[in-house]
Parts: structure tokens; C-alpha cells; sequence
């Protein structure tokens, strides 16, 4: 299990760093007006990263043994997860472009939380060193 670790890992980081990006680009023509992201190819593609990114973390759980309630890191990251997830979905999904804004800036801190949190393993990320 221990070999599978650094691709499962290097994996894991290239579908985070694809799904910020693609979200980003998503965001911005969701908060925009624009209707390009509600296109089936895109929205396929959309759910395909995630699942690939779901599937590799699980995957990095097990073979890591950190588990989220064992690792008070990775439920606060979790936690997180499952809001940024919602922040995006009222991106995409609101009716009123001021609501969607606020929605993707949620989203937005959501995730650079979530990167901090990561990097230092820490429950408050970033503030971890104040």
C-alpha cells in the first residue's frame, strides 16, 4: 500500500488544482450572466473531476490512516468540503446575480480554508500560527 501512496497523493493534488480552476471559470461565468457552464458536456466534466477527486481522497484515506474523526484536521476539512459544495451549487443554481456572488465568494474561502488547512494539517489552517 505504502507504493501507492505518492501517486495516489500527486493524483489527488492535479484533480484539486483542476477542480479550483474549472470551478473558478464556472463561477466566474455563473456570477457573470453568462449560461456556458450549464451546458451538459460541461457539467459532465464538472461531476467526473469531483468524482475522480472524491474517489482519490477516499483512496488517500485508506491507504494514510487518517480518518476524519480520528484527525480533527481532516473533519474540519470535510466540514468545509461539504460547504463549499453547497456555496457552489447556489452559484450555479441562483436565481439573482448578487446572491450568486455571494455564494461564490463562500465557495472561494471555503476552499482556500480548506488548502490551508491542508498544507499544515491544523484544524484552523492559516490561523494556526496566530
Amino acid at each position: 500500500m505504502e507504493n501507492l501512496y505518492l501517486p495516489l497523493k500527486h493524483s489527488h493534488l492535479l484533480l484539486v488544482t483542476i477542480s479550483i480552476v474549472f470551478f473558478m471559470v464556472r463561477g466566474t461565468f455563473s456570477v457573470t450572466g453568462k449560461t456556458w457552464q450549464e451546458k451538459k458536456p460541461v457539467k459532465i466534466a464538472a461531476h467526473s473531476i469531483d468524482t475522480l477527486l472524491f474517489a482519490t481522497g477516499i483512496t488517500l484515506m485508506f491507504v494514510t490512516g487518517f480518518y476524519p474523526l480520528e484527525q480533527s484536521w481532516l473533519t474540519v476539512k470535510l466540514v468545509l468540503l461539504v460547504g463549499y459544495i453547497l456555496f457552489g451549487i447556489q452559484t450555479m443554481k441562483s436565481p439573482s446575480i448578487m446572491k450568486r456572488r455571494s455564494y461564490f465568494a463562500a465557495a472561494i474561502v471555503c476552499v482556500l480554508f480548506m488548502v490551508s488547512i491542508a498544507k499544515s494539517h491544523h484544524p484552523l489552517g492559516l490561523f494556526s500560527v496566530l
